[in-house]
């Protein structure tokens, strides 16, 4: 008996053109999040990893800045940072 109802059950849904079980479609038709929401988010990210960029360079700077001269020539290919000295432009 609960086998016949099992296959009845199965016997209802729609098949699709391979033969599987057709599901209904979540999500299709509309956009899950608001674009001003992810615009938001995204900007929020991309002004936090900047910040840190520029943090870790100035950082960066301050300890090559630190080193005496002698060392600077010795260390350069190491620890001289490679991008320009970040300017106070904020």
């Amino acid at each position: 008996m609960a086998k016949e109802s099992e296959q009845e059950g199965e016997a209802k849904k729609k098949k699709g053109p391979r033969g599987g079980i057709k599901h209904g479609k979540p999500g299709r038709g509309h956009a899950r999040k608001s674009s001003e929401i992810k615009k938001r988010q995204f900007r929020r990210k991309a002004e936090k990893k900047r910040k840190e960029q520029k943090e870790s360079l100035e950082k960066a700077w301050q300890d090559w800045d630190a080193l005496p001269p002698d060392a600077q020539k010795l260390l350069r290919r190491k620890l001289m940072p490679t991008q320009p000295r970040p300017t106070d432009e904020d």
